[in-house]
């Protein structure tokens, strides 16, 4: 997890914190700064990578359009926090949210043999965000495309999107590289932080399905700053 501090100039850029356990800890220590009257703003976000920037006033983020293997899933999924406090011998608590819309597929398989891949085409990856307060400002942005979801169980498959308004369609390839392709809703709202379910069947004849946006929230953690 990265970690900012700016106050109003920039104190801390991109530490690199690990979670556990509740707490945000570093191999390298980190003072706050001798003011105590002056109030930090304190950000923080997961996956920690290269290419995300420190405390400037935009910022964006690209999913993985592969997410087929577990640490394509996961580096697809942002979190985000923010903060604001004085020097402090007390912990800071950093409320982490999910930033983008996850997606769980459920395919009544008919078919006379496994399904290998299943996609999700016309859909947004991309987000930009203030990092003053990204949560508020987070929007989709760039050009649709593709991304291939995560096989979590024997007929149940997730992904991780931007936000957004979409006509998404999906697609699935068998064993024997037969595909299909079909469109799930003309229009479906995909939320920050929000889980939409597809259930799908699909038999030699034909494939049919459904999706239902925003069933329910997904879970947010707290981690403290040390």
């Amino acid at each position: 997890i990265s970690v900012n501090i700016f106050n109003p100039e920039w104190y801390l850029d991109k530490a690199k914190y690990t979670y556990n356990n509740g707490s945000l800890t570093s191999e390298t220590s980190h003072q706050w700064y001798e003011d105590t009257e002056i109030e930090a703003t304190i950000t923080a976000f997961y996956p920690c990578t290269d290419t995300m920037e420190g405390y400037v006033e935009n910022q964006s983020f690209m999913i993985e359009s592969d997410q087929s293997t577990k640490t394509g899933y996961c580096m697809s999924d942002l979190m985000l926090a923010t903060a604001k406090s004085k020097p402090t011998k007390e912990a800071v608590k950093l409320p982490f949210r999910h930033a983008l819309s996850k997606i769980v597929v459920t395919i009544d398989n008919q078919l006379n043999e496994a399904i290998e891949n299943v996609w999700f085409t016309d859909v947004l990856g991309n987000v930009s965000y203030k990092t003053s307060d990204p949560l508020a400002t987070l929007q989709a942005t760039g050009s649709t495309g593709t991304v291939k979801a995560y096989k979590n169980g024997e007929d149940t498959w997730q992904l991780i999107v931007a936000p957004q308004t979409a006509s998404p369609k999906l697609a699935l390839t068998t064993a024997s590289g037969k595909q299909y392709t079909f469109v799930l809703s003309e229009e479906v709202t995909l939320s920050s932080g929000k889980v939409s379910t597809a259930t799908v069947t699909v038999s030699a004849e034909t494939i049919v399905g459904s999706i239902v946006s925003d069933k329910h929230s997904v879970s947010t953690s707290a981690a403290s700053f040390l």
